[in-house]
């Protein structure tokens, strides 16, 4: 199992505060070492503030672009990889329309765009909204890879450390773990006797490494939001979600089976 993310949550203010974004530089080198000396592999370490509407005000929204150069040149001097400037808000009709033109600015910086949520329901007017911020990123590089950095959100609460829907929600800072663990549900569903067993097994293996991450994160001294154990996969045998569904015996995804598989692993 690796950590494919260490997400730092914080308030990046506006103007820009290089305090902030200095002390999370400093946590995120702290923490890659202390995960790396428990024998984990750090993939990425990632920064993600609070929603940017609410950072720029709607007086200067229209300024995203220039803020998003700035908070990615920085970013890269603290080594950290990638920003998440969080989601476009329903309040701020404008916060969606300035997304593309943020998105052409840096490869690294990514958005996302709330669409429905529990308390206000669903907003058609930001599904739309949306829907057109996916239409005007698509062209911006040849293979349409801009729209890796955005994500339409439907009830995803702050403290995920996922991009590109990673927001945070409050001024004080946090940090989460993102884990690549497909290996875990291979392995777990190897020579087992029966699906149970293979469960148990894969239920032990999360324990073990949920342990241990939390107890690195006791020493780090910053709020810790916790683990998103998704089974993040890789495109080879050891690291596939597909090869562990064979293992549990689902030839193929679709044949019967298949469902009561996913339902187990989730």
């Amino acid at each position: 199992m690796k950590i494919r993310s260490i997400t730092y949550f914080c308030n990046a203010k506006y103007p820009l505060d290089k305090k902030v974004l200095r002390k999370a530089g400093r946590f995120l080198s702290k923490a890659k070492s202390a995960y790396e000396a428990a024998g984990y592999e750090v993939q990425t370490v990632r920064l993600a503030t609070i929603p940017f509407p609410q950072i720029l005000s709607v007086e200067n929204i229209n300024k995203l672009p220039e803020y998003t150069s700035q908070i990615a040149e920085i970013a890269q001097q603290l080594n950290i990889g990638y920003v998440s400037l969080g989601p476009a808000l329903p309040e701020v009709p404008q916060s969606y329309e300035v997304i593309p033109k943020a998105i052409f600015v840096s490869k690294n910086v990514f958005f996302g765009g709330a669409m429905a949520d529990t308390r206000r329901g669903l907003d058609l007017a930001a599904v739309r909204a949306c829907a057109e911020i996916i239409v005007k990123c698509a062209p911006i590089e040849p293979n349409g890879f801009a729209n890796l950095q955005f994500a339409a959100l439907a009830n995803v609460k702050a403290g995920s450390p996922f991009f590109p829907a990673a927001y945070h929600d409050r001024d004080r800072p946090a940090f989460s773990i993102a884990t690549e663990s497909a290996d875990l549900a291979v392995r777990a569903f190897e020579n087992v006797k029966n699906i149970e067993e293979g469960r148990t097994n894969l239920m032990n293996e999360i324990g073990k490494h949920g342990r241990k991450l939390a107890e690195v994160a006791k020493s780090l001294r910053v709020k810790f939001n916790g683990i998103d154990f998704s089974l993040a996969p890789f495109p080879d045998d050891e690291h596939s979600l597909g090869n562990a569904v064979e293992k549990m015996g689902i030839p193929k995804i679709g044949l019967h089976g298949s469902l009561a598989a996913a339902t187990i692993l989730t």
